[in-house]
């Protein structure tokens, strides 16, 4: 018996190993859109760390660092798995501890944000530039690729220049948002994964109930205005800073309250997610709009309330007169 445990717990060493390293191979596969599995690298060290200890989940995270250094020799990925495992490693410690989902996720932020320093500093420590320059480089060379390519008008190659000169004023607010992305996205698949396995953990309540505080709308309000004002530059970059991360935190309430509606149904989850997908990429304006109002309409509590009422009167309408 001892021997079959200990021969499952290799297997489950091996296969979480193997599962990183598809997740780093399998983002740079079909760039953009694979993008997205970068987030999820932290993964399969969360799980390690909480089901084996921090020790297991640092040696699976170095020994797939030293994979990448072997057979691909880049410095780069190497500097981003071990990054990425800081993340993992506070989740899955966090989770282990039994800490409130408040905590866990403060956890994780505070992990992601260590996560992305490291890599700014490992690259521009390979590198021996600065990060803007970097930056620079990286802009020079996307805009070369678009310019060859001859399928996008003067306008459309302008709109993109202007896009890559704000985005290092922005840098700030891309910074926090996608560390709460970061440990928000593996807060919710570990816990969704461990829960799977058996565990007993702590889980972030279902993203359609999702409500922000409305100070978040108060103050949306207040920077916007100021946004179009043209005083000093440090303090307009600044609020457009504040604006951006509250602006994100809108869209994020848009997408729970789409989502509470569409819950609502019976649809399959593949036709919602084609519904909210459109509304995200060409409304982005309509889900801070309705995220916007949510602390003053309570649409939620409105339909609630809507669908007891109805709830009621067809089990009056069942009753025998």
């Amino acid at each position: 018996m001892t021997d079959n445990k200990g021969g499952f717990k290799w297997a489950e060493y091996i296969f979480i190993f193997s599962f990183m390293v598809l997740i780093v191979s399998l983002s740079f596969l079909a760039q953009p859109f694979s993008l997205f599995l970068v987030t999820l690298i932290p993964l399969p060290i969360l799980i390690a760390s909480y089901r084996h200890g921090t020790l297991l989940g640092g040696i699976i995270a170095a020994l797939v660092s030293a994979f990448f250094a072997l057979f691909l020799q880049d410095a780069s990925l190497v500097i981003l798995v071990i990054s990425m495992a800081t993340v993992g490693i506070g989740l899955g410690n966090a989770l282990k501890e039994n800490f409130s989902s408040k905590k866990v996720l403060i956890i994780g932020i505070v992990a992601s944000l260590i996560t992305v320093s490291l890599l700014g500093l490992g690259l521009s420590l390979i590198t021996n530039q600065p990060l803007l320059v970097l930056y620079q480089e990286t802009t020079d060379k996307i805009m070369t690729e678009i310019n060859d390519r001859g399928v996008f008008t003067q306008a459309q190659i302008e709109v993109v220049q202007e896009t890559l000169k704000t985005l290092p004023l922005l840098f700030p607010s891309m910074l926090i948002t996608g560390s709460i992305f970061i440990a928000g996205i593996n807060f919710l698949a570990g816990s969704s994964v461990l829960k799977r396995l058996g565990e007993d953990v702590v889980t972030l309540p279902p993203i359609s109930q999702w409500m922000f505080p409305w100070w978040v709308s108060l103050l949306y309000v207040i920077l916007f205005p100021l946004n179009m004002l043209n005083t000093y530059p440090l303090f307009n970059i600044i609020i457009q800073n504040l604006l951006s991360v509250v602006r994100w935190f809108l869209v994020l309430q848009g997408i729970c309250i789409i989502l509470y509606f569409l819950n609502s149904t019976r649809m399959a989850n593949w036709f919602k997610a084609l519904i909210l997908f459109p509304i995200y990429a060409f409304s982005n304006w309509f889900l801070v709009l309705i995220g916007l109002l949510d602390p003053w309409l309570k649409y939620r509590g409105r339909a609630r309330i809507y669908q007891e009422e109805l709830k009621k009167q067809k089990e009056n309408q069942k009753k025998p007169e």
